[in-house]
């Protein structure tokens, strides 16, 4: 997945037959960094949400309102969507813990303290807490043995006390609740063991974190050899309904990267990290994971929070692919439910669906339950029931590398490959194609996309490389975050940062986007050309909001073209009106949070930032009080307090 795709519009001019040809060609023929474009103050964007939205019919205490991220993919269902608007500028704040290889999350409680896993760090840490706006280091908790790494950390709300978050985190041995001061609620075992490493075999005992199951109040741990345990959420006893998937392991794919660009991406990655503990380096494990041969599962999971549902994408059992001999050639999309009968809780398998080939995805739910979303090796964005029936699928033309993210919003969804990133409309029995998004960010390298997308109300995130391809295959130099609008594919803003992320496009509270570091594309592109590459480092990354004043305008105007859908569309109070007025309400609410931070970096003056109070404020109590057409008309006001070109 890390070489595989091919893009138009290339503008390095270093070109030849093969990578190492580029190499010398590029080293002798005087060419540069790339040199990230500078950007304007971006306009206002012209999307907004048509017609009723998709919304969940269950409201879980536990389950927070997605105003940042809370487990992997944003939301328990994966949805990769929040309700918040991104800060529309932005700009590399700092970079901390850079020792630390961090492949998941990171994730955040509602005062904005960061939570990150990382993989086999140099010191016995499995979960690090960092201060959101400093970076500075909180506390930890330590690992055992070789088993640190954790997959992204669930944060709960509490629902004993509504106004404090749980941190939930798992290895594949121990899992526990953790208070956000550090303080151990409770410590459980999950009935796994470490096995002992095998000389020349991948350590596949990865946790990839856990999830909530609402129905029976359980927390969910899947690992990467395919087992799936269960825990009670307040007080940490085990359900005793471990299972292990019946998958096989995979053959490592054709489309694995040659021998010679395993050992340059392993120096690199061994020059920054050190080798694992089973003497592996990290590119080639990392590379593993990705083209198959390393495990049964590969990603993170959903639960649907309405039925209870829980979907792992991961190996089919052997014989799926018509020969029975220990490997799986195919992958499968699996359907459990955890039943309770009594005082005996036991997952059930429902039902799974076998494709040719793996998938490179986190199975995505909708909000309506309607939908299951995964991807293929044979290009498809795949659309399934909740039972597993297949709606449609659409050729992307190319590999789908990530998370399929789901709107609530207009039937978009939002899909990635190494190369593009691609909107979507769900018709309902087909689907469409709608852009395929400008990556237009630097002055003369080729642009690809380099992370998974998140849907907030004013753009998509998203990371965007630079570097070269050639023959399909790209070398990773320099890499950024952007902010892609929605509806034109256009990029708003882009700002260069210092390191890759294979995890998400992850966003806190404060609208400001933060990496979990964990390079692959560029520890090629270090080994290649080092004189053009920084090194690598790990870590977290903070990129955080500048120009204020355009956050307070783009949540504004956001709750104020919300409130016009909700005027249009609903006549009567439904679960999906009540969500409408919800997301309303928080984008008020951050509108009014970006005031004050306006006033402090002095992009707006006093008597403006009173009047922009006044209207936001009187527009939340109007919709409190249910007055939906006085809010509409103060967050009119607020929204045209900024002069702005709507072209």
């Amino acid at each position: 997945m890390i070489f595989l795709n091919k893009t138009n519009g290339v503008k390095f001019n270093c070109r030849t037959t093969s990578l190492l040809g580029l190499c010398f060609l590029l080293l002798t023929a005087g060419c540069s960094k790339p040199v990230p474009k500078q950007f304007s103050e971006p306009i206002r964007t012209n999307w907004k949400p048509i017609g009723k939205r998709l919304a969940s019919a269950h409201q879980s205490p536990a389950i927070p309102t997605p105003l940042a991220f809370k487990t992997m993919h944003g939301d328990t269902a994966n949805s990769d969507n929040l309700w918040i608007a991104a800060a529309p500028m932005f700009e590399l704040d700092w970079t901390v813990e850079t020792n630390m290889y961090i492949p998941e999350g990171p994730t955040y409680d509602r005062q904005g303290n960061v939570y990150v896993s990382p993989l086999q760090p140099p010191e016995n840490v499995s979960l690090i807490s960092l201060d959101g706006i400093t970076g500075e280091r909180r506390w930890s908790i330590p690992g055992e043995e070789r088993n640190f790494g954790s997959g992204a950390i669930l944060i709960l709300n509490n629902p004993d006390n509504t106004n404090t978050d749980l941190i939930y985190h798992s290895t594949y041995v121990r899992s526990m609740a953790i208070r956000t001061n550090g303080d151990i609620i409770w410590e459980t075992l999950t009935g796994l063991s470490l096995e002992p490493l095998v000389d020349g075999e991948n350590d596949t005992s990865h946790s990839f974190g856990m999830n909530y199951h609402p129905q029976t109040d359980s927390l969910v741990g899947v690992t990467m050899d395919g087992h799936v345990f269960a825990m009670d959420r307040k007080t940490g006893e085990s359900r005793n309904a471990l299972i292990q998937l019946p998958g096989a392991p995979t053959p490592p794919s054709a489309e694995r990267p040659a021998n010679w660009i395993l050992k340059v991406g392993d120096k690199a990655t061994d020059e920054a990290f050190g080798k694992l503990q089973d003497g592996r380096s990290l590119f080639t494990t990392i590379v593993d994971v990705i083209y198959g041969g390393s495990g049964q599962v590969t990603n993170y999971f959903g639960i649907d929070p309405n039925t209870g549902k829980i979907y792992i994408a991961a190996t089919a059992p052997d014989g799926e692919d018509g020969v029975e001999d220990q490997i799986s050639e195919f992958g499968a999309l699996y359907l459990l439910d955890l039943r309770k009968q009594g005082d005996t809780y036991t997952f059930e398998i429902e039902n799974y669906i076998a494709f040719e080939g793996g998938t490179g995805s986190t199975p995505s739910i909708s909000a309506d339950s309607s939908r299951v979303l995964v991807s293929d090796s044979n290009n498809n964005v795949i659309a399934l029931d909740a039972q597993l029936n297949e709606l449609w699928r659409l050729d992307v033309g190319d590999q789908v590398a990530a998370s399929v993210a789901i709107s609530p919003d207009n039937n978009e969804i939002y899909a990635v490959t190494k190369a593009d990133i691609i909107k979507i409309i769900d018709h309902g029995t087909y689907a469409e194609l709608v852009w395929k998004a400008d990556l237009d960010a630097y002055e003369n390298a080729d642009e690809f996309n380099a992370l998974t997308p998140t849907i907030t109300a004013n753009g998509i995130v998203v990371s965007i490389g630079a570097g070269m391809i050639h023959d399909g295959k790209q070398a990773m130099l320099s890499v950024g975050m952007g902010l892609i609008d929605r509806e034109t594919g256009k990029l708003r803003y882009f700002a260069e940062g210092r390191e890759e992320s294979i995890a998400v496009a992850s966003i806190g509270p404060d609208g400001g986007f933060y990496t979990a570091n964990s390079p692959v594309r560029r520890a090629v592109g270090r080994g290649l050309f080092p004189n053009l590459t920084e090194p690598l480092v790990g870590g977290v990354s903070r990129y955080k909001p500048i120009r204020l004043d355009l956050l307070v305008r783009d949540a504004s105007c956001a709750a104020y073209d919300r409130l016009n859908n909700h005027i249009a569309t609903y006549s009567t109070s439904t679960s999906a009106s009540e969500t409408e007025k919800q997301q309303i309400q928080v984008l008020i609410q951050q509108g009014l949070n970006a005031v004050n931070q306006a006033l402090l970096e002095a992009t707006l003056d006093n008597l403006t930032a009173q009047t922009l109070t006044q209207f936001l404020n009187e527009a939340a109590l109007a919709l409190q009080l249910g007055q939906v057409a006085i809010a509409q008309q103060h967050t009119l006001a607020a929204c045209s307090a900024f002069e702005f070109n709507r072209g």
